[in-house]
């Protein structure tokens, strides 16, 4: 009897050491897209609805509107006309996030993230623990909540949390510089995505593909994987830092589209003025090393403004330059015959495309139609938000040279194409930081800050969906006014 318990013992040792011993083993993770539907479909949401909410100052809820005011956390009914404030203690609340039945928010004074249910008595919000729960001790660089999970990078780890705060895990993504050329990742259905900016990389989209442990969901691997996004119209150049692929790609209207763009607004580039255009032929477009400050991810779409890169070379550049003794040429020589310009765009990409691309491939990405800096130069995009078919994005600087500074909303139709500015205001001259923009189902907030008397002031203005109906709901003494703003003229 003694001897049949040792053998048991003995076999369960080693099938606890065997278990731990194969998870060191990289064939032993599968990535998520190779696992059977029924096991994607309990662990993942349906990528035509992801939406990956990550943590503002506005969130929708079954019966109302929550915002953050300074700390303060208020409520709106649907109708948008009554205002109360919930919260107001000694307790900093500062961004918020809805999920089924509770409210996610960081408490700075707490620094973590607690969470309340959105049916609690307001009485009992009279003091911070009354109904509100600690969920998760310390805050991310980025902060994630995508329907059943709360993702936080903080430096270069991606943490998973359950809603109730129990941590699935933590590990090391790949592409870790998270907080240079731009701050943060997107996280979708656990795969992490950015613009590569480090040298050590081609141009393009790093990718973190999470590999589940077969033995064990919440054991994770993240492995890495690299999409282009430089096409070709002509072949590149010996010298060309981009150059990723000899793939040469036929002139389409896309392309052709945004060349003419560049060509009849050549005035806004420097670069561009003293040059005869027509000696210069288009030889690629791509996106620039930069990544973006903001990611959005809605309806199965990424979203981000980024710089792209046109590269041109006169048409007859082998004849124009001089080649040195061993076979190079030098910077002074390339800047003769090429050169590259930016335009900033507002862009989006499918992220089941972004799952399903091989290693090494080229991804398409959508144009939307939003102010593209330099050549509207008084509209460079600071901040944006998207709800539904709408985009909505800010500017914040000079409209031209000789006028005050100017805060300005635009609102694209994604259905139609069509952008019409719906706020221009000039600038406080107490203005300080980025203004924001925030969502609910309904309306679009925009946020505005000023630095009056040494203190921090927001007002907050609204907008129906569309657009239209602009109203000042709290101004920079905190008071609820609830007053139309006058249309844009």
């Amino acid at each position: 009897m003694k001897n049949k318990k040792k053998v048991w013992i003995i076999g369960l040792c080693f099938i606890i050491a065997g278990y731990f011993a194969l998870s060191l083993c990289d064939f032993m993770y599968i990535p998520a897209d190779k696992y059977p539907a029924v096991i994607r479909k309990k662990f993942f949401t349906d990528n035509k609805n992801i939406t990956v909410k990550s943590m503002g100052n506005v969130c929708q809820v079954e019966d109302g509107i929550y915002f953050v005011y300074n700390g303060r956390l208020m409520y709106m009914d649907n109708e948008g006309k009554a205002v109360d404030e919930v919260y107001s203690g000694s307790n900093y609340i500062g961004s918020i996030m809805e999920n089924n039945s509770d409210i996610f928010f960081l408490c700075k004074d707490m620094f973590g993230i607690c969470k309340m249910s959105r049916d609690i008595d307001k009485k009992q919000l009279e003091n911070i623990n009354g109904g509100i729960k600690p969920v998760i001790n310390g805050e991310g660089d980025r902060n994630y909540i995508d329907g059943k999970y709360i993702y936080l990078f903080n430096g270069d780890i991606l943490s998973k949390y359950t809603l109730d705060g129990i941590k699935i895990y933590s590990s090391k993504i790949y592409y870790d510089q998270i907080r240079l050329g731009g701050v943060g990742s997107v996280v979708f259905n656990e795969y992490s995505m950015r613009i590569i900016r480090e040298a050590s990389y081609g141009p393009g989209i790093g990718v973190d593909v999470p590999y589940h442990y077969l033995f064990g969901w919440n054991k994770v691997k993240y492995k890495q994987k690299e999409l282009t996004t430089f096409r070709y119209y002509k072949e590149a150049s010996s010298w060309d830092r981009n150059n990723t692929t000899n793939i040469v790609e036929t002139y389409d209207i896309w392309a052709k589209n945004l060349d003419d763009k560049i060509r009849s607004n050549s005035d806004k580039w420097d670069i561009m003025k003293d040059r005869d255009m027509e000696e210069y032929d288009l030889v690629s477009i791509g996106l620039f090393r930069e990544n973006p400050n903001y990611y959005r991810v809605l309806n199965g779409y990424i979203y981000f403004y980024q710089p792209m890169e046109f590269l041109y070379r006169d048409k007859n550049y082998i004849d124009k330059i001089k080649f040195n003794d061993t076979g190079s040429v030098s910077r002074e020589e390339k800047d003769k015959v090429e050169f590259t310009v930016h335009m900033y765009v507002m862009l989006r990409i499918k992220a089941e495309d972004i799952e399903k691309a091989k290693d090494g491939s080229n991804i398409d990405y959508e144009i939307i139609n939003t102010p593209r800096y330099p050549i509207d130069y008084d509209a460079y995009i600071e901040n944006y938000e998207v709800n539904d078919n709408f985009l909505y994005s800010v500017s914040n600087g000079e409209s031209i040279m000789d006028e005050e500074e100017r805060t300005k909303l635009f609102i694209t139709d994604m259905n139609t194409g069509t952008i019409r500015l719906i706020y221009s205001r000039i600038k406080d001259s107490e203005s300080a930081y980025i203004p924001q923009l925030f969502c609910s189902d309904n309306y679009v907030f925009l946020y505005e800050y000023s630095y009056i008397a040494g203190e921090d002031k927001q007002r907050i203005t609204r907008f129906d969906k569309d657009g239209k109906n602009p109203m000042l709901v709290v101004d920079y003494t905190g008071e609820v006014v609830m007053k139309p703003v006058d249309p844009v003229q």
